[in-house]
């Protein structure tokens, strides 16, 4: 056996991104690399000069790959086509490790996540391994070892506890299931970043009964354009009385402007326009990266559209899932279904403190307002700023939170495996952060997006294959596992303890 190591090295499709995260990339790659030396394998690195930022990059650079172990090293976010596609082109019995740095400066385990759930869709075995100090070797060396001499890296994990569905779960998941069938789903775009969520209309049509629409981006920005002014101004003076925070100025390159706030309602009112005429339910906007590479971003309208005090509302949700993630949106409607209507969380599993079990789920701020407080009569403590330039050219306002209603949450999602789809959940509880607290942990994480803590009941970045869990509010664990069971999809829960076990 050929003692050579290939490591691969994709990150994002935008430039200024890939220069900003390279430089911290590379000395966490000499450490690799070391380590590596030092239990007596040979380093390989397919692109050493810059990462592979498109699909065909990937499938060139992919064909460079002679050794008998591969790691995919994702230092930020990383389009997971990139990687899914390329690895697809390895010898199957390839053993092959997706390593993500863990620091929560950059999103590179959301980026690995995000992989995993293309690769675990088409059925490439992957082991996964997170890294945060890449200058501690022995935090991660055993592992390390254990991929290179047995081909397959996976930490023991305690026996998840039994979920017990009752009568009245049974009874609960079936009115969903009669209630999904013969719904629209509508979505916006292509998918977003090269990214594995997408449903097909086929699969819709199978599982749930529903149907799926699809629209180009350019019919919603037409319709945009045609929102009166005046109507978009009523949607911000709406947001503002019922005190939401703006963070305004004068320079788009930096500061967010009233002008795209007011581009962002017109989007939001084209929505319900699109709600309208097609009957749909609910929908799923791409957003990234088409979109905004030319026009502000969605995620301020995509938050409203998801609280049920918004513009032009009716005391509801429009259930509104971004990056036009399809297993998103589902879930998000699914767990509206189940709560009786209560607004669903769309996130990001971004960093994790395993000694706590402190998860920080940090999106790129399409949070609904009332996460803030679990409130419907107020948008106090949402606020808007600029999207973060690096990633965003045209800004657009966030819809960001902290989230400060304390109690027990379920998360849960719809994902692929071996093009099998199934329904994995779990719980945890909100960890209420202090205002001191909340400015030490976004030091180096986005403070400019929502976060939501939680102390979770299982160490799910072993486990799930997505980087988006939605979440609610409440515990609806036996709810989703008697529903799959209507749906006839395995259920997947993770948890090894209980909420109340938690503190």
């Amino acid at each position: 056996m050929k003692k050579v190591v290939d490591i691969y090295i994709p990150l994002d499709a935008r430039e200024k991104p890939n220069e900003v995260v390279m430089a911290v990339a590379k000395p966490q790659l000499e450490h690799l690399k070391k380590v590596i030396r030092s239990l007596g394998w040979q380093p390989n690195v397919l692109n050493p000069d810059k990462p592979v930022s498109s699909v065909a990059e990937g499938l060139r650079v992919i064909r460079k790959a002679k050794g008998s172990r591969f790691i995919n090293f994702m230092a930020g976010w990383a389009y997971p086509d990139f990687s899914v596609s390329p690895m697809w082109q390895l010898p199957k019995d390839t053993p092959k490790l997706l390593l993500g740095s863990a620091i929560p400066d950059f999103p590179g385990a959301v980026g690995l996540l995000a992989a995993a759930g293309g690769t675990e869709h088409v059925g490439i075995k992957t082991s996964r391994l997170f890294v945060e100090k890449f200058e501690e070797y022995d935090t991660y060396r055993e592992a390390l070892e254990i991929f290179l001499t047995k081909g397959r890296y996976a930490p023991k994990y305690p026996k998840p506890i039994e979920i017990k569905v009752s009568d009245a779960n049974r009874k609960k998941a079936q009115k969903v299931k009669k209630q999904l069938s013969g719904m629209v789903y509508g979505t916006v775009g292509p998918r977003s970043m090269e990214m594995w969520n997408k449903i097909s209309e086929a699969d819709f049509l199978r599982y749930f009964g529903m149907a799926k629409l699809g629209f180009d981006g350019l019919r919603l920005l037409k319709m945009a354009e045609r929102i009166p002014d005046e109507r978009a101004q009523q949607a911000f003076d709406f947001l503002v009385q019922n005190k939401m925070r703006f963070v305004l100025g004068t320079n788009p390159e930096t500061e967010l402007t009233k002008e795209m706030v007011l581009f962002q309602m017109k989007v939001y009112c084209a929505l319900l326009e699109l709600k309208k005429q097609f009957g749909l339910d609910f929908v799923g906007v791409q957003d990234q990266l088409d979109w905004i590479e030319h026009y502000p971003a969605t995620d301020l309208t995509l938050g409203i559209l998801n609280n049920r005090l918004r513009p032009e509302g009716d005391g509801s949700t429009f259930v509104a899932a971004t990056e036009a993630d399809d297993g998103a949106a589902l879930t998000m409607q699914v767990l509206k279904l189940l709560t009786g209507g209560k607004p669903v969380g769309f996130n990001d599993l971004r960093y994790w403190q395993p000694d706590t079990m402190l998860y920080w789920f940090v999106n790129s701020g399409a949070l609904a307002p009332y996460f803030a407080y679990g409130r419907d009569d107020s948008l106090e403590g949402a606020w808007s700023e600029r999207q973060t330039p690096m990633y965003f050219k045209a800004g657009g306002g966030t819809c960001s939170v902290v989230v400060r209603k304390p109690g027990v949450v379920t998360w849960a999602r719809f994902s692929y495996r071996n093009h099998q789809l199934y329904l994995c959940a779990g719980r945890g509880k909100t960890d209420v952060p202090s205002e001191e607290e909340w400015l030490r942990r976004t030091e180096r994480c986005s403070r400019d997006w929502p976060q939501w803590y939680l102390k979770l009941c299982g160490r799910i970045e072993w486990k799930v294959n997505t980087n988006h869990p939605m979440t609610v509010f409440g515990d609806y664990l036996a709810d989703l596992k008697a529903l799959a069971e209507e749906l006839n999809i395995p259920f997947e829960c993770y948890d090894f303890m209980t909420p109340a076990e938690i503190d």
